[in-house]
């Protein structure tokens, strides 16, 4: 009987010791429990300060906003196909914008147009491919390379305020950034549209970026080695060094 007593009371004395130490456990755990806190503009800003550093404020508040609320940020791509299949600067420049930021917070929509102009664009309205995609930021490279010595640059300026006008009637805070098409070797007259497209841009309102500034001089020898036979076309070394641009611009990579 003594024996069952003793054995009995250790048994009540392990009980407690686990009892104890489950309590203690429990405690310890509330203790550390984190609860979520809404994040601050001011941490959202700080989150995002190196990636957001080369772009304008219109639409660094978009994307501070866009983390706050939940809703991402919609980026639509407008530019020339290239005639030969190669992963072309949009592609790249997608692939890099959804990956830095992350598709909860940016979205990026692509359309390329083979062989297209602005009259073209204009005419067959396909400016409303655009309009229905809702954009919240435009990049937009407008055929200017094959609009030059077929349309015009005074024509391809009207054509854009046309296109802009049928966009912007349904995206009131849409922010647009015109870009030139790829630089073309020994050009004479295309150099003069990029500085049009530059100044069409600044007295509208629009972002103007020119990407021309990583390429070797189109004047020299060398940047025959980034474009294919077809003027103004980019090889696959040309599309890297044009979407590095766009990286470091969206990105700061």
């Amino acid at each position: 009987m003594k024996i069952l007593i003793n054995v009995f009371a250790i048994l009540i004395f392990i009980s407690s010791l686990v009892a104890g130490k489950m309590y203690w456990n429990h405690q310890l755990d509330k203790q550390f429990e984190t609860k979520p806190t809404r994040v601050s503009a001011a941490e959202t800003k700080k989150d995002m300060q190196t990636e957001t550093k080369n772009l304008p404020e219109s639409i660094v508040k978009k994307l501070e906003n866009a983390k706050k609320t939940g809703n991402p940020v919609k980026l639509v791509i407008v530019g020339s196909a290239p005639e030969k299949d190669v992963k072309t600067w949009g592609t790249l420049l997608k692939d890099k914008v959804e990956d830095t930021y992350g598709t909860d917070l940016i979205n990026v929509e692509l359309y390329e147009y083979k062989q297209m102009n602005t009259l073209q664009f204009v005419k067959s309205k396909k400016y409303e491919d655009i309009t229905k995609a809702k954009p919240d930021i435009l990049l937009f490279e407008p055929f200017l390379l094959n609009d030059n010595g077929v349309v015009g640059i005074d024509n391809t300026l009207e054509n854009l305020d046309v296109v802009m006008k049928h966009i912007e009637a349904e995206n009131k805070n849409l922010v647009t950034i015109f870009q030139p098409s790829a630089p073309v070797y020994q050009a004479k007259n295309y150099p003069n549209d990029v500085k049009a497209l530059e100044d069409f841009s600044k007295e509208n309102g629009y972002e103007f970026i020119n990407h021309w500034k990583s390429w070797p001089d189109y004047n020299s020898k060398e940047i025959t080695e980034y474009l294919t036979d077809v003027p103004g076309q980019p090889n696959e070394k040309g599309e890297q060094v044009w979407a590095g641009f766009l990286i470091h611009y969206f990105t700061n990579n």
